[in-house]
């Protein structure tokens, strides 16, 4: 199987308002590249980390383990598009195929179908009928609509609230422009979600939306990998439903095997049904397709934490900080392994950091509660604790980790109490079968009730390999 890395465009047009487009065009490249299986194609989240770096091509193609690369320019002249680019055979430093299109604006598809077909015949790739129906197709006719679901991709991409909710609000514009816009509803779908997951929107509001945008994109088109990843990212996190989840991601690894995300939770799926080992097998898979993605780092770092792995989670989030040194999650978990080390100042480092990012808010407070109990500390965290409970309404992250904390301390009433209210909240309850804050109290028959409520699968949880 031949390898490229498409690398970002490069914006020569000077002023950063087009920057959308350069990296739109990247992007939707990559995309409409990744469908062919005969292709392994880097995602956006490693060949973005070369944005506006001077970088060896070697260099690039040894980290990316790619053979390939596409690299180019964007100028935008009033109505004008002129795209320059190279295909490099990196490991010879050899240009295989160089061209140019100046097209007007509104010809944007044409110079993304040419591109594509040129890189492919120059692959000398083989394309089935599907493969050229892939490339013929278009995910909306409408150039407006386009455009914005651009600016979406890259406000969304930035994954802070900020930019997520101005990227919503992009691709609602593009729904407008072109209501049956399938790949606008997917954009909102996991935007939803993203809010959900991190706290920023209450999870009752946001994910039976991000549902229902995934199932408006899956009506319009079904074959659209992404709709279905982001339906089973409802399933597992919010809906517990297992099976709907599995058929959800199964499809759209089956229409994109390499949609690296899709494999990253199918391994989270995995995990909780106590398949452990295939678990950070298929992890592991997500990163060798995106290999500087930090966010599929961390989430291999997650797998080995609750296989009580800590040497390799250690390892794993170190390197997830390297290439996102502000990644407030990174530091919520490296504070745990280290606690579980014994590793104390590290450990509180840690949390400062996650305070410094997050400011002091119930979150950083619930993780500081935390480490203290696993250090031993308990009249400290229970100060912590005891503060939070009476000062602050708890939302779905703080109340998980208060109820850790109420473990860890071996207080089991409040534990179960807060965890009935995470329960109510439905987020955050998945990986409470593999949980290491969680041992004190797994043998209580809650536990077991908990458990079964949610779906979990009654088994002993891991141990290291």
């Amino acid at each position: 199987m031949d390898s490229l890395a498409v690398l970002p465009l490069f914006n020569a047009t000077g002023d950063s308002e087009n920057e959308y487009l350069s990296d739109g065009i990247s992007e939707s490249l990559i995309n409409l590249l990744s469908q062919f299986p005969n292709l392994r194609v880097i995602p956006r989240t490693s060949t973005f980390r070369y944005k506006g770096r001077e970088a060896d091509l070697k260099t690039i193609g040894r980290d990316l383990k790619v053979r390939t690369a596409l690299t180019g320019k964007l100028i935008q002249r009033g109505d004008r598009l002129v795209v320059q680019t190279e295909l490099v055979d990196v490991a010879n430093d050899a240009q295989i195929w160089g061209g140019q299109f100046n097209r007007k604006l509104e010809d944007i598809f044409e110079v993304q179908e040419e591109l594509a077909r040129q890189i492919s015949e120059n692959l000398r790739l083989r394309l089935t009928l599907e493969d050229e129906k892939r490339l013929a197709k278009r995910p909306t006719q409408n150039r407006e609509a386009y455009e914005m679901l651009l600016k979406a991709q890259f406000h969304i991409n930035k994954l802070t609230p900020e930019g997520i909710r101005q990227g919503m609000a992009y691709a609602r514009q593009a729904i407008e422009a072109d209501p049956v816009y399938s790949e606008a509803y997917s954009y909102i779908s996991f935007a939803y979600s993203a809010l959900g997951v991190s706290g920023s929107l209450a999870p009752a509001d946001a994910f039976p939306k991000a549902k229902a945008a995934a199932l408006r994109a899956l009506e319009i088109d079904e074959s659209i990998a992404e709709a279905h990843g982001a339906l089973g990212i409802v399933r597992i996190y919010y809906e517990w439903d297992w099976s709907g989840a599995e058929h959800a991601l199964r499809r759209a690894l089956g229409l994109n095997p390499n949609y690296a995300y899709a494999h990253s939770f199918w391994s989270d799926w995995l995990l909780i049904m106590g398949r452990h080992v295939e678990a950070i097998t298929e992890a592991q898979i997500g990163l060798e397709l995106d290999p500087l993605s930090g966010g599929l780092i961390f989430r291999l770092a997650q797998k080995l934490y609750y296989r009580r792995d800590y040497d390799r989670a250690l390892e794993q989030l170190q390197k997830a900080l390297e290439l996102d040194p502000n990644f407030v999650w990174t530091y919520f978990f490296l504070g745990q392994v280290y606690a579980w080390k014994g590793m104390y100042e590290e450990s509180l480092a840690a949390c400062k950091k996650v305070t410094s990012l997050r400011g002091e808010d119930a979150g950083s407070r619930a993780l500081h509660s935390l480490i203290l109990a696993i250090a031993g500390k308990r009249h400290e965290a229970k100060t912590i604790l005891n503060e939070l409970k009476r000062h602050r309404k708890l939302g779905h992250v703080e109340l998980v980790y208060a109820a850790d904390t109420n473990s860890v301390l071996g207080e089991k009433d409040e534990a179960f109490e807060l965890l009935e209210a995470a329960y109510n909240e439905r987020v955050g309850m998945i990986f409470l079968g593999v949980k290491p804050t969680l041992d004190n109290i797994r043998s209580d028959p809650r536990f077991a009730d908990l458990r079964r409520r949610i779906g979990l699968p009654q088994a002993p949880p891991p141990k290291p390999s």
